[in-house]
């Protein structure tokens, strides 16, 4: 199938000038519910070579395994501390709502594109813990970049309620 059809919102013609103008190719980024969503491909032909992914669905890590061992790019399946330059990307399955603790300000940006939302839909406070988590893994002064069609602008300003906000490029 074409990449284009497993992306969510956006391509990444879209996004991806957000990322390239906040982060710096050595930036170590993080994307949680990375589902069907080529993000890492793009990323990876652009020059970004510390890239996590993670997704709560076994399947799309299986997913996520195949496109990258198509195109030859490393990666591994488990939670490693490298040293190694450039590290392989690491695809993970994880809740987004935890995350393991030594990942504490670990990222230099953050990008979901629509896990917010999949975590929002099912309810019980889950967005909100995963608004926390996403700030315990993002260094200060990290970028989080989101894409999001089902979390209401209110909600979303609730539990971001203390970053900074740059929305369409205009700061908030």
């Amino acid at each position: 199938f074409p990449m284009e059809e497993y992306q969510w919102y956006y391509g990444f013609e879209e996004y991806g000038k957000f990322i390239e103008s906040h982060a710096s190719k050595d930036a170590e980024i993080l994307i949680p519910g990375i589902g069907n969503d080529p993000i890492l491909l793009d990323l990876l032909q652009k020059g970004y070579n510390r890239l996590t992914a993670t997704d709560y669905s076994e399947f799309a890590i299986d997913r996520q395994q195949d496109l990258l061992s198509y195109e030859q790019y490393p990666f591994v399946t488990e939670l490693v501390d490298n040293d190694e330059d450039p590290p392989p990307t690491m695809l993970l399955q994880m809740d987004a709502r935890k995350m393991p603790p030594q990942w504490t300000q670990k990222f230099d940006t953050i990008v979901e594109q629509g896990a917010l939302d999949a975590i929002y839909l099912s309810g019980d406070g889950n967005v909100e813990l995963a608004a926390t988590e996403f700030e315990r893994v993002l260094k200060p002064g990290g970028i989080l970049i989101s894409v999001s069609g089902v979390v209401p602008m209110d909600l979303r300003q609730e539990i971001f309620k203390d970053w900074n906000w740059i929305r369409d490029g205009s700061q908030d």
